[in-house]
């Protein structure tokens, strides 16, 4: 009897060890899903889409306003940014190809090369990183997600809270990334970046949803400075849509210098 005994609790904790493996496993999967979902509804394989920044300063007496049109094809890693106002702005471009960024400034006529030193760098004096506006890092291809916490949604649905953390061949710029995703749309709710000291360095917040090209998507992120109180920047999208071909001419050095704005 005490030989059946240890055998039928050696079997029961192989049971619970491969079931918690499964779990993990599981779990592991629902993450990667989470991200991959949330990734498609925001960016689609190509977009085109016109924005309005405000970067709010309590230094100043207004905020500052930029808007943009921008391109993306995210299967070939390509991005387009240009600046059409205000005035003293007008002009300025950014172009993404796979790692490689670009910046054109249309006073000086001189196209410059972004080294990845500088990805953590504001992007045109806002709360975003030049990272944030090019994408140059993916969270589908460049983080390991895993389900931190998860939460009922009050109007249905649950909120899942992930921990991006980069793989290990990533070059990133943080530390990790914090997560919340409602599961109804996949909807991005909130993010929350990370430095190497592991210390919050900035949030986004997104909200007021609206049907776009198709789709129910936040039109308003809003990045805060977690270092720097007051400092925020309001990004609005105005326009977007999705999954369009885009001209290969567009992700060119000579489009990115080219006057026709």
């Amino acid at each position: 009897m005490k030989f059946l005994n240890k055998g039928l609790l050696g079997l029961g904790l192989i049971l619970i060890g491969l079931a918690l493996g499964l779990s993990l496993k599981a779990q592991s999967l629902g993450a990667e899903e989470l991200v991959k979902e949330m990734d498609e509804l925001m960016r689609g394989e190509s977009s085109y889409s016109q924005m309005r920044m405000r970067i709010h300063n309590p230094d100043w007496s207004k905020p500052r306003e930029l808007e943009m049109f921008a391109y993306e094809d995210k299967l070939q890693e390509k991005f387009f940014i240009r600046i059409t106002a205000p005035a003293r702005d007008r002009g300025t471009g950014f172009l993404k190809i796979g790692k490689n960024l670009w910046m054109f400034v249309p006073g000086t006529e001189r196209v410059m090369k972004i080294p990845p030193s500088m990805m953590r760098e504001s992007w045109m004096g806002s709360d975003f990183t030049n990272d944030d506006l090019v994408r140059e890092s993916s969270l589908v291809k460049d983080y390991i997600p895993k389900i931190i916490t998860t939460e009922a949604h009050p109007e249905g649905g649950t909120i899942y809270q992930l921990e991006l953390v980069p793989k290990p061949e990533s070059a990133i710029i943080w530390r990790k990334i914090l997560v919340w995703v409602w599961d109804r749309g996949y909807l991005p709710l909130r993010e929350q970046f990370f430095d190497e000291q592991n210390k919050p360095v900035n949030e986004i917040v997104f909200s007021q949803v609206k049907k776009m090209s198709g789709r129910e998507i936040p039109t308003v992120w809003e990045m805060r400075s977690l270092t720097k109180p007051g400092h925020k920047t309001t990004l609005e999208l105005l326009e977007i849509k999705f999954d369009l071909k885009i001209e290969p001419g567009i992700f060119t050095e000579r489009n990115l210098k080219s006057r026709n704005w």
